[in-house]
């Protein structure tokens, strides 16, 4: 009997230390979110940062995917997942839903987000063409002439 004790004891003690090492290692990731004031006055200074500058300006982005969805842009909410030099990937959603929203890239130029893309599926491979969006952000488009996706 005793040795079925020990057993017991050690399995749990290994249980312990393996859900420490998994609690301890987990890092808890910090998405900025943006959400448009609804104020209707512009905004007059301008940021002009290097490519590789994060900048967590959504706004832009927030107005371009309300204008092509025919929504109200302070009904949604923007989140920046992933920067990588002057682009980034990100996610769309509206302010109180509970599931569903979409994914979003935009390029960084002059200091200012431009929007290329948003939706559950992937890009046209037109769409993106004139970009070299990173791998690491976006691996594949959908090809027109075969509506079949296509590697980058």
């Amino acid at each position: 009997m005793n040795g079925n004790k020990t057993v017991v004891v050690i399995l749990f003690a290994a249980l312990m230390i393996c859900a420490t090492i998994y609690f301890v290692g987990k890092k808890p990731e910090k998405v900025p979110t943006v959400v448009v004031p609804e104020s209707n006055q512009s905004q007059t200074n301008v940021l002009t940062p290097t490519p590789t500058e994060i900048v967590d300006d959504l706004s832009p982005i927030t107005a371009s995917i309300g204008a092509e969805l025919k929504v109200d842009p302070a009904t949604l909410v923007i989140t920046k997942g992933k920067q990588i030099g002057a682009y980034a990937i990100g996610g769309v959603t509206t302010k109180g839903a509970e599931a569903g929203g979409a994914q979003w890239w935009a390029v960084m130029e002059n200091g200012v987000w431009k929007y290329i893309f948003s939706g559950q599926s992937y890009p046209t491979c037109s769409v993106i063409a004139p970009y070299q969006i990173p791998k690491e952000l976006l691996d594949s488009c959908m090809d027109e002439a075969t509506n079949k996706l296509k590697s980058l």
